[in-house]
């Protein structure tokens, strides 16, 4: 009996596939854990409203949706003055189109104990855009290795037809 192998497009597409396996799994799991961690961050805090004091949209040096936000809130009859981080709903919001002003008001999280530690609300609408285009990547992926798989024995060619498919391969390289 002639000894069996599969093919080189098998080898390879069974090493994309499990490439993207990886990639989509590690998006996933990104935002598994990214959202996992903002949760235990937020979860001692208290919220409250924030005024917008100051906005600087130096367009020369930013890309067109940075910005540098300041705000200004009150706790226990003490006022706070910070940069809010433009990695925020805020700046996912901006990019979308809402514009702020000086004067408007924003949620935040703080931290009771220490009240100069804050946190904005996240952007659950881009999160989760790209939480299912993965998810769905992943699903997909995983279909085609399931079907590889399943149809392995069509890859199967005999040691000559190997052979034969290697010199090609190497022919039409030089």
């Amino acid at each position: 009996m002639t000894k069996m192998r599969y093919n080189r497009a098998f080898k390879k597409g069974i090493v994309a596939i499990l490439f993207c396996v990886l990639l989509f799994g590690s998006i996933v799991a990104f935002f598994i854990i990214s959202k996992v961690q903002y949760d235990r961050l937020v979860s001692g805090m208290q919220s409250l409203e924030a005024t917008i004091v100051d906005i600087d949209l130096d367009i020369h040096v930013k890309a067109p949706d940075e910005q540098e936000i300041y705000i200004e809130y009150e706790v226990d009859g003490i006022t706070y003055s910070r940069e809010l981080k433009t990695d925020t709903a805020i700046s996912f919001t901006v990019g979308s189109g809402a514009h702020y002003s000086i004067g408007d008001k924003i949620p935040i999280f703080y931290d009771p104990q220490n009240p100069e530690i804050i946190a904005s609300p996240r952007s659950q609408s881009v999160g989760i855009f790209w939480l299912i285009f993965a998810l769905l990547s992943l699903a997909l992926v995983l279909f085609a290795l399931w079907w590889m798989i399943k149809w392995r024995r069509k890859f199967l060619v005999t040691q000559e037809e190997y052979d034969k498919e290697g010199e090609e391969l190497r022919r039409s390289k030089l």
